[in-house]
């Protein structure tokens, strides 16, 4: 595939090299100035429809050869109207710009259409393709991060192609707190399958007045995503690559051999137990497992090439790309390829009627790894892991003893047997054998778009229809050979092999009336639309033993000769049906008004609450142009915005209301079992819509002709009706039901400020984006207030929500120090005088009685800590002298913390990092971290605030440094641009956080800020080109 992908792209850029030789060039000169009469240096000087430009000088002269003496140039510069100038033959042509408040002209796509800046009533963000192609971006969901206020954007984990969580204005629910995205009008249901590449916009609904026109999933917020299209002109090709490679960013300090031993006699001492070490003798390994798991050099790269044009008629934009990387884990064990097509395509019948279509496939073949995991994850292993096992073993006299001699130990490639450690066990395991034996696979076909028609019916007036797919057809396998990890994880009996299918189906029917009239200084626009939605999803899957192969890339279920097949397979079913309307009045671009709703109806819910009704109202008033506001000087623009609206959420599993019965559950009778069928959750006819209210109030200001902007957003956003499990007795023996069981509330402020100027041969931009969130549950309808969260290795609980705190708050023990002797024990005590830690010692850690009842347990448990940040931040600059560019990306979080669960402190002989080298070993040595003992009547390491540390962070996301050749060079080779750069991602992360990485997320409100031993994100150098014809 690859070699076709290669010899593809090559054919192309030869035809568009052989093209531009035979073309004839046309050269022009002239001199740009302002309305006064000064000239203008640094404006953008372009040949329409294509990359060929060029910059004037410090006198405002400028000089550019292009295709045709027919061709249109056009003129720009920061704070000043763009003008289009047709050559007609012309060989000097002379342009005086004049000043305009662009930032207020600028369009910003809203939901099923685009307005002026000036008269947007909503809080929408817009991210164009010069910021997304900055730098590279794996997801397009990146794109976001540290770019707009309000947009937390965290990774999941460093494993390639792992979906980041993107969370707008906070978590507004338990649940799955997702966005809704929106790709060229279609919904659709996850966005990996997009390349960066061929994005020309995207526009972040944050608040319910904007998002409401799709109000049943937009409760999350919304994010429209825009592909490129062709433009009216000259065909462009252009190629783009890049090739990079990747390294850990962080290691943490483990203990050596020596200072293992050391420690490991120590805990067994102090438990009163024989040391199992000599420490006179000679360890002969001392193994750092994050040396030998971690992959050096792991290869990153990218191939693009897009082709666009057009005429009056018909216009287009096609792409093709090949993404592939490996991780710095376990290499092609961990991998992410992805191959995307697109045709972007309108033709423009008469006047009065256009259609066209946005398709795109997209194939994804993956392979992963436990990311973020206390059981069989290699990244938790290699933390855990004694120094004291070797890689390999290769002493034939231990070979010959057990377990080695009669298990099927695992190999490598080489036929090198897999060290297997004597000391640790259950889940801790030799990390490189755990990845030799990993063979899960899955490769994703699909195909996203949409075909549409317009007609405009009399003036102003527009019909426009839709027809969107979202088809997916997943292929899953896995291979289970025969291993012997240790006594605990280990495959001795039979291998299997495991296959699934899963498609999903998804088609979007949508028709829009709008009509757009304007009267004197009135402009009055309505739409009416309705969008009608399935989704249907089946699975099937197929499993035997005993198979014949122990190749696991050509492994098929009929190899396996076991008689016991297993065959499982479901299917689901939605679907909604949507009416909506939206009113939007300005008049003199000064009073805007918009008002929406939207009626949904979803299958999820019972026929009494199937239906739900989403409004929201917005105004905005630009009191910069009111006569009486007095001289603002330097300020162009300035517009006060308020909004009220409404949205919805559904996302539950299908037939919840209703009792559904499962075949594969059967009946217990005595002490057998008896297959049958059982309902396989308690349903519930009265769940209805989650429902999310927003209020904003903001300020937008522009000044210095536009040079300088900034925008203050504050909102309050309540979700009630909260969809949620509720708890039921484990012996009632089915999975609960959902219910609306509460309210959550975000209150945050949002600003971004900008600047941007140009002064002689410098252009310079840089950006500033900040946001503070409140996250509170506010209301939950059971009688405990209370609803569990996740859980961590064999602890149990260790967040959860409750009333009047935020979602997912780490609960624990609060701690006061340590015992620095028997005395502090005895004083210690409840308000009744008795001994609140009897079975402390010295050394111990001591925790609080929080509710003062005179006993340690779980009603002590408080919160110890938050997982989301109160505040982040985003700060981006760029600066362009002649032909060198350089940017920057800043990223941070501040105000919360993370339960560090890296390492399991409930196993004895695991090892540790050397902080535990401060612990204490007698009175005064330590008020932090307890004594070590493998013993531990006084349950030190119960979850408690030991376990939590500031997350913090201040990243250096990206950094690059480019260079475009020169016209003069461009000429001789006949090229329109040509650009090289370098760039490097993740290059500093400034923390006090000690684990391998401050950003920790997940898909669920829940699990956001546990470390079980994630998956760190890579350090990553790449160096790439950009080529257009």
């Amino acid at each position: 595939m690859n070699k076709l992908f290669y010899k593809y792209i090559i054919a192309i850029i030869l035809l568009a090299c052989t093209n531009s030789l035979l073309a004839q060039k046309h050269s022009v000169t002239g001199t740009v100035k302002d309305g006064a009469g000064i000239t203008v240096p640094g404006a953008t000087v372009l040949e329409k429809g294509t990359v060929n430009g060029t910059i004037t000088d410090l006198d405002g002269n400028y000089n550019i050869s292009i295709s045709s003496s027919k061709d249109t140039l056009v003129f720009s510069f920061v704070g000043y109207e763009t003008v289009e100038m047709p050559v007609n033959g012309r060989s000097v042509i002379d342009v005086v710009l004049k000043e305009s408040t662009q930032e207020l002209e600028e369009l910003v796509v809203v939901g099923y259409g685009v307005q002026k800046k000036k008269v947007v009533t909503g809080a929408i963000a817009s991210i164009s393709s010069e910021d997304i192609n900055v730098s590279p971006n794996l997801r397009t969901e990146q794109a976001l991060q540290g770019r707009t206020a309000g947009v937390q954007v965290t990774s999941l984990s460093g494993q390639p192609g792992e979906a980041p969580t993107v969370r707008i204005r906070g978590a507004g629910t338990t649940g799955n707190a997702d966005p809704l995205y929106i790709v060229d009008g279609m919904a659709v249901g996850g966005i990996e399958y997009l390349n960066p590449g061929d994005i020309e916009s995207i526009d972040v609904l944050k608040d319910a007045a904007s998002a409401a026109i799709y109000g049943a999933r937009a409760a999350n917020g919304v994010v429209l995503i825009t592909t490129k299209g062709g433009k009216e002109g000259k065909m462009n090709l252009t190629y783009s690559t890049y090739y990079g490679f990747q390294n850990v960013s962080k290691k943490l300090d483990m203990l050596d051999a020596d200072q293992y031993v050391m420690m490991m006699n120590e805990g067994a001492s102090n438990a009163g137990l024989s040391e199992p070490f000599d420490v006179n003798e000679i360890q002969p390994y001392n193994t750092n497992w994050q040396d030998l798991l971690f992959q050096k050099n792991a290869p990153i790269l990218n191939h693009e090439i897009s082709v666009s044009g057009g005429n009056k008629k018909t216009t287009f934009s096609t792409s093709l790309s090949y993404f592939s990387q490996q991780g710095i884990i376990g290499g092609d064990k961990s991998q992410f390829d992805r191959i995307t097509a697109r045709l972007n395509l309108k033709h423009k019948v008469n006047d009065c009627l256009s259609f066209g279509s946005n398709l795109s496939y997209s194939s994804i073949n993956r392979k992963g790894i436990a990311s973020n995991s206390s059981f069989n994850g290699a990244f938790s292993s290699a933390l855990n892991l004694d120094p004291l096992t070797p890689e390999f073993e290769e002493n034939p006299d231990v070979l010959n003893t057990p377990p080695y001699s009669n298990e099927p130990v695992v190999k490598n490639a080489d036929g090198k047997v897999y060290g297997i450690s004597k000391y640790v066990g259950a889940e801790i395991v030799n990390p490189l054998a755990l990845l030799e034996i990993q063979t899960e696979k899955t490769r994703t076909d699909k195909i996203v778009g949409n075909v549409f028609g317009e007609a405009e019916i009399i003036k102003g007036l527009k019909f426009k229809t839709s027809l969107g797919i979202d088809l997916a057809y997943v292929l899953n396998d896995s291979y289970k050979p025969l291993y012997y990890l240790n006594g605990a994880q280990n495959n001795t009996e039979k291998t299997s092999v495991n296959k699934g299918i899963d498609r999903y189906y998804n088609w979007q029917w949508e028709n829009i009336l709008s009509y757009t009239k304007k009267i004197s200084d009135h402009q009055l626009s309505f739409l009416v639309g309705t969008t009608a939605k399935e989704y249907k999803y089946e699975n099937l899957t197929g499993f035997n033993s005993k198979v014949s192969t122990a190749d696991p890339d050509n492994v098929y279920l009929n190899m396996a000769t076991d008689t016991m097949w297993v065959s499982t397979g479901g299917a689901v079913h939605s679907a909604l049906f949507s009416t909506f309307g939206r009113v939007t009045y300005d008049y003199k671009s000064k009073y805007a008004f918009t008002g929406i709703i939207r009626r949904d109806g979803s299958s999820k819910f019972g026929p009494n609450n199937r239906y739900g009704i989403f409004p929201s109202l917005g105004f905005s008033w630009l009191i910069s142009d009111e006569t009486f506001m007095p001289n603002l000087g330097e300020v162009s623009f300035l517009k006060l915005r308020t909004s009220w609206g409404v949205n919805g959420n559904q996302e539950i599993g299908d037939y919840q209301f209703v009792s559904v019965i499962d075949r594969s559950r059967g009946y217990i009778f005595g002490a057998g079992r008896s297959i049958g069928a059982s309902p396989q959750f308690i349903s519930n006819n009265d769940i209805r819509w989650e429902e999310s209210e927003q209020i904003d109030l903001a300020i937008d200001l522009g000044a210095y002709n536009d040079r300088l902007t900034a925008t203050f957003d504050y909102y309050v956003k309540t979700t009630n009706g909260l969809l949620e499990r509720i708890p039921i007795p484990a012996h009632v023996g089915n999975d609960p039901p959902y219910a609306n069981v509460g309210s959550v509330q975000n209150r945050g402020v949002e600003l971004s400020i900008n600047w941007r100027n140009v002064v002689n041969d410098w252009r310079y931009s840089v950006g500033v984006n900040g946001s503070y969130n409140k996250n509170e549950m506010t209301h939950i309808g059971n009688e405990d207030k209370v609803l569990p969260g996740a859980t961590w290795a064999v602890a149990g609980a260790v967040t959860r929500a409750e009333e009047g705190l935020p979602i997912g708050y780490f609960w624990g023990y609060k701690t006061d120090g340590i015992f620095q002797n028997v005395a502090e024990i005895y004083q210690h005590i409840g308000t009744d005088g008795s001994l609140l830690q009897p079975y402390a010692q010295p050394g111990d850690v001591r925790f609080v009685d929080v509710n003062k009842d005179n006993k340690l347990n779980d009603d002590d448990r408080t919160m110890i800590g938050n997982p989301t940040p109160d505040w982040t931040l985003g700060i981006n600059g760029s600066v362009n002298y002649k032909q060198f560019d350089f940017s920057l990306l800043i990223t941070g979080a501040f105000g919360h913390e993370i339960f560090n669960g890296s390492q399991r402190q409930d196993l004895r002989y695991t090892n540790r990092t050397t902080k535990i080298l401060d612990r204490w070993t007698g009175e005064g040595t330590s008020n932090e971290i307890p004594r070590y003992t493998w013993i531990d009547a006084n349950n030190n390491y119960r979850i408690s605030d030991l376990y939590i540390e500031s997350g913090s962070f201040l990243r250096l996301k990206n950094i690059q440094f480019g260079y475009t050749l020169s016209e003069n060079i461009l000429k001789k080779i006949n090229v329109s641009m040509c650009r090289f750069y370098v760039s490097v991602e993740n290059l500093l992360t400034l923390t006090k956080y000690s684990g391998a990485d401050p950003e920790i997320g997940a898909m669920s409100s829940f699990d956001i800020g546990i470390d079980r031993g994630i998956y760190p994100q890579a350090r990553t150098f790449r160096l790439g080109a950009t080529i257009s014809f």
